[in-house]
């Protein structure tokens, strides 16, 4: 039996053009689908994805290493602009475990991308509420929804509490350096 550890991947984002962050789940112990998330990330998509569905195919995976193989798979979706594919990954990543919060994650940033902006912030609450290694990823990609739905304030509010989460990350940062803070909120 193989255990799954989380980690994750953050793409650019940009208010005209999101590119949300993607989250990856790693699954330890060897074989195709420890490829695949050694893939997912940073290798070619194309063979990531080959790799990933060689995986999938296997029946000596786990229900859980199942769930997170469809979640590396569609990052690879997500790489490529497979928008519809991603969200179907995610879609049989939830269906067989539901409590991988990343799952909700990726389906978000597929929305955002597909400019689903309402949908995707229920898939990135649902993320948050179960709960994710880097849930700062999750808050920069609620952060892009909210934008997409005129809410200045929300959106400005979850960059922020993804730079609290992870002060090292960037792509909140950038976003931030956008606003103006005007009222009680500038002091603080």
């Amino acid at each position: 039996m193989r255990a799954i550890g989380i980690c994750t991947l953050a793409v650019a984002g940009l208010l005209v053009a999101a590119f949300p962050a993607k989250a990856v789940t790693l699954v330890i112990g060897g074989g195709a689908g420890t490829k695949c998330y050694a893939t997912a990330e940073f290798g070619d998509p194309f063979e990531a994805f080959d790799i990933c569905s060689r995986a999938l195919s296997s029946q000596e995976i786990s229900v859980r290493d199942r769930a997170a193989t469809y979640i590396n798979r569609s990052v690879i979706r997500l790489r490529v602009h497979d928008y519809n594919g991603a969200i179907a990954d995610c879609d049989l990543a939830i269906t067989r475990f539901p409590s991988l919060g990343e799952a909700y994650v990726n389906r978000g940033a597929a929305l955002i991308n597909l400019n689903m902006p309402r949908e995707a912030l229920e898939a990135l609450n649902k993320g948050i509420e179960i709960g994710l290694d880097k849930v700062h990823l999750a808050y920069y990609n609620r952060g892009l929804a909210k934008e997409k739905l005129n809410d200045s304030k929300g959106a400005y509010e979850d960059y922020k509490k993804a730079l609290e989460l992870d002060p090292t990350f960037t792509l909140a940062a950038e976003e931030l350096k956008r606003f103006t803070v005007n009222g009680p909120a500038a002091k603080s």
